[in-house]
């Protein structure tokens, strides 16, 4: 694979990163700002957020292990 290509995929994984992330923030704020009820609803809503969050971050690195090689 050329190195052009390398980066391309590296990029368009990172964009991924940053829409997850700003997916997540979008939640948060939601969720902060809503009428739901402390319960398991709402415990289920944070952890889906955690886990895109997980996500994300695990991209961010994994685009950044196909730059350096």
């Amino acid at each position: 694979m050329k190195k052009t290509d390398i980066y391309g995929i590296a990029d368009r994984i990172t964009n991924y990163t940053n829409q997850l992330d700003i997916i997540t923030e979008l939640m948060l704020i939601n969720l902060n700002n809503s009428d739901i009820s402390k319960g398991n609803e709402l415990d289920h809503l944070y952890f889906l957020t955690d886990y895109i969050k997980q996500i994300s971050h695990d991209l961010y690195n994994f685009s950044n292990e196909i730059i350096k090689e």
